[in-house]
């Protein structure tokens, strides 16, 4: 996808989601960039509204915790503060990590619940909490299979999207990506009459003291006016991340910088990870940000041809040659393009590859000269010539070694697994130029790993606030794998919604 494209997302155009996000960060600024008070928010003299639990954001973890709290017998809630739901899970390719044995045997994948703890675990280099790395991949099959009952489609067939070390990802049914979840649990939730207020952007949440007592209830700003909405069970903190906040992610790692594009929507700025936190609450990991290959090279924004898959596709830089396992983790990989001239790779595919993105979006890239297409690697090669003075040589004869390297089902080179290795031969193949950028924030709100309850800096449980998916540290590490977190906001996002249901209402 690209600025110039109006795919449809959740019943919306991708523009109108970017300038609604974009509307709404400008109303309520951007975490750290904008100076504020920092304050507990002191109960107020009237709630201008009451419920049961309110939900904070309509991502895959807001959408989830808000049926399951329903279908619990809770009076449920939704605020969202931009123009339009869905956040950065709208715009995501919803892959969705788990063991599923009924599709991998199909396909002759061994795997089980270990092994998948232990790539998430490994590949976070063991900075995950364990408890909730373990809830997490214990669960994540019946979050698949919850999310099918309630009629989202998943293909039949499991592969490795990128960076996700094993081929357990499950894609949404026809191309769907991410909005088709949102589209299929915001149905849900309409069909259960669960309102949602938006733009209603959260502006503090409200306690009985401000390092002590409940929870009870946020402060928000609502349509230009400061609004207070009680909880009399409990809060849910859905937020996401903090990926399109320069100030707070350039604060945990001064690399990141304006320069540095992101792949978020605008309004992923974190700021109730901050009023969080004026509650006493902890965090973990701020400084784990994860880079994404995801960013045009020319337009500097999240979307081109960069979903092409891993097996039927090389990556190569700018001198033509390959720099790193295809498969890698998503740390390594952008660490790698970051190494290479003009920080950019060539991410190159046969026409196989096309399973894996929009033909309509891939027209209007190539239309608006942003990637490439020729009907033979010659003629690639020629393009790649002209636009980066790419050695037509070097590039073919990269093309042919990992070719003859398929063909003997082992990358000499790099050590590209053989489920992964396939070779790009049928015409006619792409070029998408692609930088990374940043992606996703593992670092947040710390929980308990088996309730979801938010966690004081002295390990205590803040009574009646609860927090699901990018918003909380602790799943991933150092670095999340492809696929993991969709599983992460679905599994814990149903999990929030339950509990907080769970808690005994305050007269």
């Amino acid at each position: 996808m690209n600025g110039n494209q109006d795919e449809k997302a959740g019943g919306v155009t991708r523009r109108q989601i970017i300038a609604g996000a974009a509307v709404a960060a400008g109303v309520v600024g951007t975490g750290l960039l904008t100076p504020r008070v920092l304050r507990a928010v002191e109960p107020p003299k009237k709630w201008d509204r009451k419920t049961d639990v309110v939900i904070v954001g309509t991502g895959f973890a807001g959408l989830a915790a808000a049926i399951e709290a329903h279908d619990a017998g809770a009076q449920v809630l939704l605020i969202e503060k931009a123009e339009t739901i869905g956040g950065n899970s709208i715009i995501a390719s919803g892959a969705l990590n788990c063991v599923d044995p009924e599709r991998q045997k199909k396909q002759n994948i061994e795997d089980s619940v270990d092994l998948h703890f232990k790539h998430t675990i490994e590949g976070g280099d063991f900075r995950g909490d364990p408890e909730k790395v373990r809830f997490m991949v214990e669960h994540g099959l019946e979050g698949l299979q919850w999310l099918e009952k309630l009629g989202v489609e998943f293909e039949p067939k499991v592969y490795a999207v990128v960076g996700a070390l094993y081929p357990r990802s499950h894609d949404p049914a026809n191309k769907g990506r991410g909005a088709a979840i949102v589209r299929g649990l915001k149905a849900q939730v309409d069909q259960r009459k669960i309102p949602v207020m938006n733009p209603c952007a959260l502006t503090g949440i409200v306690r009985q003291k401000p390092l002590n007592g409940d929870v009870l209830g946020v402060e928000a700003e609502f349509r230009g006016k400061k609004i207070y909405l009680e909880a009399k069970k409990a809060v849910v903190l859905a937020t996401g991340g903090f990926g399109a906040d320069v100030g707070l992610r350039s604060k945990h790692d001064p690399r990141l910088d304006k320069e540095v594009p992101t792949t978020n929507v605008p309004t992923a700025t974190g700021e109730a990870i901050a009023y969080a936190e004026d509650l006493g609450a902890d965090v973990v990991g701020m400084d784990f940000i994860q880079m994404l290959i995801a960013c045009n090279f020319f337009t500097k924004k999240y979307g081109s041809l960069a979903n092409l898959g891993i097996d039927r596709a090389v990556f190569l830089n700018t001198a033509g040659k390959r720099f790193v396992a295809e498969d890698s983790r998503r740390d390594v990989m952008a660490k790698a393009v970051l190494e290479q001239p003009q920080k950019v790779l060539l991410w190159v595919a046969d026409e196989d590859c096309q399973k894996r993105f929009n033909p309509a979006m891939t027209e209007q890239i190539i239309k608006d000269g942003y990637s490439f297409r020729a009907d033979t690697l010659e003629g690639l090669a020629k393009i790649l010539k002209e636009k980066f003075n790419t050695p037509e040589d070097v590039f073919l004869k990269s093309i042919a070694e990992y070719n003859e390297m398929v063909k003997k089902g082992a990358d000499e080179a790099f050590g590209k697994k053989p489920a992964n290795l396939k070779p790009i031969e049928k015409a006619p193949f792409y070029a998408s130029p692609t930088q990374a950028g940043v992606h996703h924030t593992m670092g947040g709100l710390r929980t308990k790993g088996t309730t979801g309850q938010v966690l004081d800096r002295y390990g205590k449980v803040i009574p009646r606030l609860y927090a699901a998916g990018e918003v909380t540290g602790g799943v991933h590490g150092t670095n999340r794998l492809g696929g993991n977190a969709t599983t992460d906001c679905i599994v814990f996002g149903r999990l929030t919604g339950v509990n907080a249901a769970k808690e005994k209402a305050r007269a």
